[in-house]
């Protein structure tokens, strides 16, 4: 110790002068104070959202560094500083004058990894005070968060520090190796660049390995909340400490051997010995890198915890497709802890407390714990247990690029075999995707679940072959359209009477699709498929075909007597009488809202917080655009709802925006900064709202009389000229 204490003080001498400590600083503090101005920028434009669950202010600010400071600036430093260090002595013939000193070499070589190690501390202690600086300056700018608390959290701060230093090991002691080994300043700075641009690179395509050193460090930033399990450390994390111990046997013996060769291969004791470090290191890599699944429960249990200044006392679970009730849990002090007896189909479903609810991926004999965290109309909710790893996959999963829904969107339907290999090349990618998902802490989902995402998947590509097969049928309607060997494995994945599978919409239109084809009558295609469908054979398959495809004919009818004579025909040929309710109640609904018939009122709030109702606005024709500040194709069409009010100003007619937004704060700033021309209201019910007016999907466009009766419930959208030719009409304007 004497003798390490010695080397890491001769260290700390020749690293004066070098300005490594501050640029470590620098390097910590460059993000939090460009996140700082960044976040006054944003609130100056009114993005600023205060209305969420409660959350601590400085833990969510370091948070948000964690993405680029683990993936870049960390790395970054760490290259640079190792090389400095290193090749000082390089230049100067430091290695050579330290080993003729009374000193062991492995003091030599962990001295100057230490100071390594120390830099790294002090950059990542540098996020973390920067980040309570930059977070504390910002707040003098920006409005108080009305949920957020300003404490000092210990506990996930040390987490993070911890986190950070160990995933950052593995990197340290690699380029450090190298360093070492390498007397190249150029070299060796070079190599540690290619890693990171690498690592950049490869990250883009998804197809890094995990065990790569900048992977395992940008896995912080990618997991910013750590374990899900709880944790301190990951396993991938855990795995950088053992892959460094390797880097630094591995660099100190060939230092201190002075070759490869003469470390590794000059006996037969020093070459077992590397073997048995390599072999102990890599199992045990290999082990914490191997994926692992969660074990089914003997039963189905639903139990959790609700953290809320409310009290609940229960929890219902609906089956989403017909809205059947699967659950009723009892909530005792905000606790629950339920069995459900019954069996139940693999899928997602619905939870709902108090007209809050959340989704969640379960099946029979799961064991799932629940954290729900509620605040105002905001809810959120954490899975662990049996699906944790399903439910996390479904937080995170988000559409890809596919170069054959160009050719669609293009009608590029003349050559049938570049359609079909490009179709192929872009399924197979899917499905590849779909196996790569790991949690934080390495779990990944049942393979119930990954054949079930690959058949849902699938079927986005078997439907937009059956719309190129369509689109070809018009454009060439002598020439046939082909199955390649491609095609024909891409439908082999999916069969044509799994009920399961008819949870999902994407299935039944596929499925209708099929039926659709084979019918050559001069008929409409609802028709089409409802005459095919009465003639499948009884049992759930048809009914929940019947069920999709009677909900969608009720809504396109055009009058009470249409929706009648439908459910006439079609509505009795259910064997599940629920499935007869449910078309029921869908039909009375879309009668309601009826041309002529009295506009259901909605329970509204201005932006001064004040209620508000439609019928204040009686004795003018009222437009609504019912839209969300999350909602894409809403923002798309507002500026053409916002051209016609202002062209309409003088006339009878109000225009206005209703918002479905749960986060109120949200709707508020973009609502402010919308046109004047438009009433900007929010629904403080928007269950009862989207459930009187069938609110499907937004944007959704109303029209309502001077009289308080439906003009159409279901407007198209102002970007299409008959928008305005119905107001003009309504009106009594001469037609454009």
């Amino acid at each position: 110790m004497n003798t390490f204490i010695t080397a890491l003080k001769g260290e700390y001498i020749k690293k004066r002068g070098t300005g490594l400590y501050w640029l470590a600083f620098a390097m910590g503090a460059f993000m939090p104070l460009l996140y700082a101005v960044v976040t006054i920028v944003k609130f100056k434009m009114g993005t600023q959202n205060a209305d969420r669950i409660p959350y601590n202010y400085f833990t969510e600010y370091i948070g948000e560094m964690l993405g680029g400071y683990s993936q870049f600036f960390f790395p970054l430093f760490i290259i640079i500083a190792v090389s400095r260090l290193t090749q000082t002595d390089h230049k100067n013939g430091g290695w050579q004058l330290m080993e003729t000193m009374p000193i062991k070499r492995w003091d030599i070589y962990s001295a100057k990894l230490s100071m390594v190690l120390t830099a790294n501390l002090i950059s990542i202690l540098s996020l973390i005070i920067i980040s309570f600086a930059a977070g504390s300056f910002a707040l003098m700018f920006i409005e108080t968060p009305k949920v957020a608390s300003f404490s000092f959290e210990f506990v996930p701060i040390l987490e993070i520090v911890l986190r950070l230093f160990v995933a950052g090991l593995f990197f340290t002691c690699l380029q450090y190796m190298v360093s070492v080994l390498i007397t190249s300043f150029v070299w060796s700075i070079l190599i540690g660049f290619f890693m990171l641009l690498g690592y950049l690179f490869l990250n883009v395509f998804k197809v890094i390995p995990g065990w790569y050193p900048l992977e395992i460090l940008g896995h912080v930033g990618t997991y910013v909340k750590g374990s899900e399990l709880g944790y301190p450390i990951t396993v991938t994390e855990t795995a950088s400490l053992a892959l460094a111990l390797l880097a630094i046997y591995i660099g100190f013996t060939w230092y201190r051997y002075k070759g490869f060769k003469s470390a590794f291969f000059t006996s037969g004791k020093r070459m077992a010995y590397t073997v048995g470090v390599l072999a102990v290191t890599v199992a045990l890599t290999y082990f914490m890198f191997s994926p692992k699944q969660s074990e089914r429960y003997h039963k189905t249990i639903l139990a959790g915890k609700i953290e809320s200044k409310q009290q609940f006392t229960t929890i219902v679970v609906t089956d989403p497709f017909v809205n059947d009730t699967v659950a009723v849990i009892p909530v005792k002090n905000n606790t629950f802890h339920h069995e459900i007896k019954q069996n139940i189909a693999l899928g997602v479903y619905n939870f709902a407390m108090n007209g809050l609810g959340w989704t969640e991926f379960m099946g029979p004999k799961d064991s799932i714990y629940t954290h729900v965290k509620q605040s105002g109309k905001v809810i959120e909710a954490k899975v662990t247990g049996t699906r944790l790893a399903e439910n996390s996959f479904n937080e995170q999963n988000t559409p890809e690029f596919r170069m054959s829904s160009i050719y669609i969107e293009n009608s590029e339907v003349e050559d049938t075999e570049v359609f079909a290999n490009q179709l192929y090349d872009d399924w197979k990618d899917a499905m590849a995707e779909t196996t790569k998902f790991r949690t934080a802490d390495n779990y990944v989902p049942g393979d119930d679940f990954v054949k079930q995402q690959k058949q849902i998947k699938t079927l986005e590509f078997l439907n937009d072959w059956q719309k190129f097969v369509s689109m070809r049928k018009v454009a060439y309607p002598d020439k046939p359209t082909p199955e390649n060997a491609g095609i024909k494995e891409i439908k082999n994945m999916v069969p044509l009477n799994d009920v399961g599978l008819l949870s999902f919409e994407n299935y039944f239109t596929y499925v209708r699709s099929l039926m659709v084809l084979k019918d050559r009558t001069e008929t409409d295609d609802n028709t089409k498929a409802l005459t095919a469908i009465a003639q499948l054979k009884p049992g759930e398959f048809k009914d929940k075909m019947l069920l999709w495809q009677l909900r969608n004919s009720l809504r396109e009818a055009s009058s009470t007597q249409e929706r009648v004579a439908l459910e006439k025909s079609y509505g009795t040929r259910f064997a599940n009488p629920r499935f007869t309710q449910n078309i029921m109640e869908l039909s009375a609904k879309l009668n309601n809202i009826e041309k002529g018939k009295p506009a259901p009122e909605i329970a509204l709030t201005n932006l001064q917080g004040k209620p508000a109702t439609l019928a204040q606005l009686k004795g003018k024709y009222v437009a609504i655009d019912v839209w969300a500040t999350w909602c894409g194709p809403c923002r798309q069409e507002s500026p053409y709802f916002e051209k016609l009010a202002i062209k309409y100003k003088g006339e009878n007619i109000q225009f206005v925006g209703i918002s479905t937004d749960h986060q109120i704060d949200k709707w508020y700033f973009e609502a402010k900064l919308k046109s004047a021309s438009v009433l900007q209201l929010h629904a403080a019910d928007d269950k009862t709202f989207s459930n009187d007016y069938d609110i499907q999907g937004i944007p959704r466009f109303i029209l309502i009389d001077k009289e308080g009766k439906i003009v159409n419930a279901d407007m198209p959208r102002p970007s299409d000229k008959t928008f305005e030719q119905v107001i003009r009409r309504e009106l009594g304007l001469k037609e454009l």
